[in-house]
């Protein structure tokens, strides 16, 4: 039951809201008399049949006299208890008194003004009828408000009605709760007013927990994470009990949903960016699928779908947990050859520093894996990368080449080039590789370069055929590597002796 009934001073002072003060008065001297020697008072408006026993006290009293005392205060509390102004209400009165409730209110419900009205917004609210209040309520605050105010003030009431029924609506807002009477509400300028009143303290909770989770930025991955999931779980409530009371399409309801689904989003930006976990992609995209689902602004939903667009990306091309970190190494390594000069040596240092974490991988994963295959072929493709630059760069006429002047020095260059190719390719033979990559591009440079080796004089005995590609390495036979030095001798003097001889240098395919 309300507390504004079963504790409202009419009734503490057993008068009705419209009973004249004299009667107040009688009443307030009984009172003090009894409660002097310690004795128990009641009166009939006690009403112990339909509402708790009422316990009075001289302090209790006293307060309920002073809060009578203005008129404004008169009708806020005559809103929540019974009135006698009718004959019809005398006899209603009567049956309520004797415990009959129901047959009072059947016979206020017999023709609607102020007191009947109000008594059966009062006989409902007691009962927890809610719809019957606020269906009295609207028609007794719409048709017989100004009526309310003088059967209360009497015909003089100087005490504005304007804001009655928004006095009413707060108590119900304060008292019941929204969601247990707003259905019942049809006066859209009710509805509006209770829905407004009842969303700021949400907003308000909502907007301060908001700003908790922006104090986190700076202060780390971890913390940025641990922001965003309190502001994610913390909030959920909040909002979907702010959805029930607002449209999505109403302007305060967008402002905070955006505010709260960005700031949830950039929390997950934030513990991605700065994170080494191995699930981080997995734990910010909880963060972020959940900030898309709650936005409404386009502009906002934009910035959501591009952020769980690029981490469904990065997901995607996550490696399998178990060689986790082995990926990471092999990625740092290519991040330090990215930053180096398309040199040779960088591309042999690159392929020895990660081989024998492909051979982890592939040995947990197996030859035929996807990622497998694709981070290898990753590997040689970066490696080979250099070996066409520095090959082709070392055939190129330069006018700035200080050996351009000199034909035995430059062809001296681009045999060394070519040797240190030969070097990395053979290395390269021993990498697996996706099928189209080594068809299209490693196969065919491969070739064109073993032909520039052979055509001066470079050895170009690989580790093991082309075609294989396993890691289990042979080495070249003594007779082949002692062969291959003679010729690059003879040809070396021939070069010095003869000149240069003329040949069709080929460039690689970039």
């Amino acid at each position: 039951m309300l507390g504004v009934i079963r504790d409202n001073p009419y009734r503490i002072l057993g008068v009705y809201s419209t009973s004249p003060q004299r009667e107040i008065v009688a009443n307030q001297g009984r009172m003090k008399a009894f409660l002097h020697v310690g004795r128990d008072i009641s009166f009939p408006l006690d009403l112990p049949s339909v509402m708790p026993v009422i316990s009075r006290t001289e302090e209790n009293v006293q307060e309920a006299i002073a809060k009578l005392t203005l008129p404004a205060d008169r009708v806020r509390f005559a809103q929540f208890w019974f009135a006698k102004v009718t004959q019809f209400d005398d006899i209603a009165c009567a049956r309520l008194i004797n415990g009959d409730i129901d047959g009072a209110v059947d016979i206020w419900s017999k023709k609607d003004n102020a007191s009947s009205l109000q008594n059966r917004i009062v006989s409902a609210l007691i009962h927890e009828q809610y719809g019957e209040a606020i269906n009295c309520a609207e028609r007794l605050y719409s048709d017989y408000v100004g009526d309310f105010v003088k059967m209360v003030l009497g015909e003089n009431a100087t005490t504005s009605s304007g804001n009655l029924a928004h006095d009413f609506l707060n108590v119900l807002c304060e008292s019941v709760g929204v969601k247990d009477f707003l259905q019942h509400i049809a006066n859209p300028e009710w509805k509006q007013y209770v829905e407004s009143k009842s969303a700021q303290p949400l907003i308000d909770a909502i907007s301060s927990a908001i700003s908790t989770a922006k104090a986190s930025k700076g202060k780390g991955a971890a913390a940025r994470y641990k922001a965003g999931l309190k502001l994610m779980n913390g909030t959920k409530a909040l909002l979907a009990q702010l959805k029930r009371l607002m449209s999505v399409g109403d302007l305060q309801y967008q402002v905070i949903a955006d505010k709260l689904g960005l700031e949830i989003l950039q929390c997950g930006i934030d513990y991605y960016n700065g994170s080494d976990e191995r699930d981080a992609a997995s734990k910010a995209m909880v963060l972020q699928k959940y900030a898309q689902s709650i936005v409404v602004g386009k502009m906002a939903k934009d910035r959501c779908k591009e952020n769980v667009d690029i981490l469904n990306d990065i997901i995607a091309k996550l490696p399998p947990a178990e060689v986790f970190d082995e990926d990471r190494a092999i990625n740092d390594e290519l991040r330090k050859y990215c930053n180096l000069p398309d040199k040779i040596c960088h591309a042999i240092a690159l392929l020895n520093n990660t081989k024998p974490h492909l051979q982890t991988i592939r040995q947990k994963l197996g030859v035929g894996d996807k990622y497998y295959l694709g981070i290898s072929t990753q590997v040689v493709g970066s490696a080979l990368h250099n070996i066409i630059e520095e090959v082709n760069a070392a055939q190129k006429d330069d006018d700035d080449n200080p050996f351009e002047h000199d034909k035995r020095l430059r062809l001296l260059t681009v045999r060394k080039a070519l040797n240190a190719a030969w070097e990395a390719t053979k290395i390269m033979d021993t990498f697996d590789m996706e099928p189209d990559f080594k068809v299209k591009r490693y196969n065919p440079n491969r070739s064109t370069l073993k032909g520039l080796c052979e055509h001066l004089g470079v050895l170009s005995q690989a580790y093991l055929n082309a075609s294989s590609s396993s890691y289990n390495e042979n080495t070249t036979p003594w007779g082949c590597i002692i062969a291959a030095v003679l010729v690059g001798v003879i040809v070396t003097f021939i070069l010095m002796v003869f000149g240069e001889p003329k040949y069709q240098g080929s460039i690689f395919n970039v």
